[in-house]
């Protein structure tokens, strides 16, 4: 059997390369000056074309190619080139090796441990039983670090005890929550403030929560998850299904910061701790005035909204 030049036994050849010369509408794609924008009409993007003549010149000197062995991916039983490449969890390996404090987690471990919790959300109404009390948050009302309640998407009492299997949606203040399809904020996480527990979420999201058997805090899951280092090993596992980005139990692999040293932890973590303890005291403040206007509002703030 004929076998390519670059063929090694026991190996996967992996070409993970950004772009193939067209884009996502099937036009050519040019290359663009980062400083000015301006498209290069003369010069296509196609990092993949030029993997590939250098494979084919013998040249393996290309951080998009990659020799995986062959016996993991196919126990894995994925094929997908980016899930392959360590570049992604590059990272987050050197910022914990250039630390004393740290050493790194995947969230799978912590759940083994019993110190996280992570859960999904609880489903989803149909847009014709959207008329209620309880809001229904849907993906795109996780942005910017908040869970944004949307008037619209109003559910029964009934309905959303349904959707919850009990009295009350299980959910607590501070609560870590990302998509986890059909979004291109996957990883992203925002934080359920106090007040907002009363919800009904989407499946297609990710809770997370510290135990107690954590040395850490919700505020420190959020400054880890939030590192760049941390978010930029979601790309590698966030796949195309059909047209929607899924991620599944390959969110387990991601890999965070981790000490168990509680004093560390808690002084890392206190920017988050004292922006999000600011934005529940001004909302409380704010309920207060509110409470004692003259005038009625109508606004959308949690549990203990104005206006009901």
């Amino acid at each position: 059997m004929h076998r390519p030049s670059w063929y090694q036994e026991g190996s996967i050849l992996i070409v993970n390369s950004a772009t193939c010369g067209i884009n996502k509408d099937g036009h050519e794609q040019y290359i663009v000056d980062p400083e000015t924008g301006v498209r290069s009409i003369n010069s296509i993007n196609d990092k993949l074309a030029e993997a590939c003549e250098q494979i084919k010149a013998g040249d393996f000197n290309n951080q998009d190619i990659i020799f995986y062995p062959e016996l993991p991916a196919i126990e894995k039983d994925i094929f997908v080139p980016k899930y392959h490449d360590g570049s992604f969890n590059s990272e987050v390996v050197r910022l914990v090796e250039s630390s004393d404090f740290f050493t790194l987690k995947t969230l799978g471990e912590l759940l083994d441990s019993g110190e996280v919790e992570i859960t999904n959300g609880h489903g989803s109404p149909s847009s014709d039983q959207r008329l209620g009390e309880v809001p229904y948050i849907k993906v795109s009302d996780l942005r910017a670090g908040a869970v944004n309640i949307n008037p619209t998407n109003m559910i029964p009492v009934a309905l959303a005890q349904q959707f919850w299997r009990g009295a009350d949606s299980g959910l607590k203040p501070y609560d870590l929550i990302s998509p986890e399809r059909a979004s291109k904020n996957i990883g992203e996480f925002c934080i359920l403030m106090p007040g907002q527990q009363r919800v009904v979420l989407t499946k297609e999201v990710i809770v997370i929560r510290a135990t107690a058997n954590a040395p850490f805090s919700q505020f420190y899951l959020m400054w880890a998850l939030s590192l760049s280092a941390v978010r930029k090993q979601w790309e590698r596992i966030v796949f195309m299904q059909t047209n929607r980005e899924d991620v599944g139990d390959r969110m387990l692999e991601i890999k965070i910061p981790y000490t168990d040293n509680r004093e560390f932890a808690a002084q890392l973590s206190l920017p988050f701790k004292s922006y999000y303890e600011c934005l529940e005291s001004a909302r409380r403040g704010f309920i207060r005035s509110l409470e004692n206007s003259p005038y009625d509002h109508h606004i959308h703030l949690g549990e203990d909204e104005i206006g009901r």
